[in-house]
């Protein structure tokens, strides 16, 4: 699909080597920012608006992050998982089952993730702007 000036977009550009990861997209739409690697409830506070929420999982208590965050990446969770689903009532993208994201991803790490593709890569966009 090209955008409306002809150019494709990045997305569509880049090749299979651009991706560090590939996970199940759960929540449509594409977002950069800095990664936050959140092991528990005790780090709640260091999430910034526009951080991207890197965690193992998410439950009810973790909804006010999807507030805050640009995208959410998790290591476990699928289409019905509690990621997705309030990832989307945010309308925040989220990709979701990669394995070992809090080791692979570091905190501080410049992110763009696509929600639509399941992909996630380094960024170069400015944080927090849709694509």
């Amino acid at each position: 699909m090209e955008a409306e000036s002809g150019h494709q977009s990045r997305a569509e550009n880049a090749g299979p080597a651009d991706v560090l990861f590939t996970g199940t997209a759960a929540s449509p739409g594409t977002a950069c920012g800095t990664a936050r690697a959140v092991h528990s409830i005790d780090e709640f506070a260091t999430v910034r608006p526009g951080d991207i929420l890197v965690c193992r999982t998410t439950d009810p208590a973790w909804t006010p992050l999807f507030g805050v965050a640009a995208a959410v990446v998790t290591e476990t969770g699928g289409m019905l998982s509690h990621a997705a689903i309030v990832a989307r009532e945010f309308g925040i993208p989220a990709v979701l089952g990669i394995a070992g994201a809090l080791t692979r991803i570091r905190t501080g790490a410049a992110l763009e993730v696509d929600g639509t593709l399941g992909t996630v890569r380094q960024g170069l966009a400015q944080p927090g702007v849709e694509h």
